[in-house]
């Protein structure tokens, strides 16, 4: 009795062990990839630092209101992408309860992203971004678009 109860308890902790090790082999990557640079040709650039993505693409403004505010600028805040431009007016309406101010911008490859920061210096971008990843949870995603010249 004594006998199968230890075989019993030994074939659990093998299996365990098992499972472990074949959990263990998943590995994720620390960076997912922006669908962009899947369907382009598109560098995307990673902060090892920081996380911060950073992609350089032409963008047309999609209001002229938006374009007298912003064009002098160089470096904008992005905190989401859409295909649709009613897919991204309804995200702006989520944005201004949160005290935002977004902006959509057309990119050269058809997406509406939306902006919610424009700076003429890097770092100045770089720490607003790092300050919604750290009051919003939900935009972690937010990244840095430069405006290709």
């Amino acid at each position: 009795m004594k006998i199968k109860l230890v075989l019993i308890l030994a074939i659990l902790v093998v299996l365990a062990g098992c499972r472990t090790n074949r959990m263990a082999a998943v590995e994720r990557p620390e960076f997912e990839r922006p669908a962009i640079e899947k369907e382009t040709e598109t560098v995307v650039e990673v902060d090892a630092d920081t996380g911060i993505m950073s992609l350089e693409e032409h963008f047309t403004f999609t209001s002229d209101f938006d374009k007298s505010m912003h064009d002098d600028y160089t470096y904008f805040v992005i905190i989401g992408s859409f295909r649709q431009k009613d897919n991204a007016q309804r995200f702006m309406e989520t944005l201004y309860v949160k005290g935002l101010e977004p902006v959509i911008l057309l990119s050269e490859t058809g997406l509406h992203r939306i902006s919610v920061g424009s700076f003429e210096r890097e770092n100045d971008a770089r720490s607003i971004i790092m300050q919604i990843r750290s009051d919003f949870k939900e935009h972690e995603d937010t990244w840095l678009l430069i405006r290709k010249q």
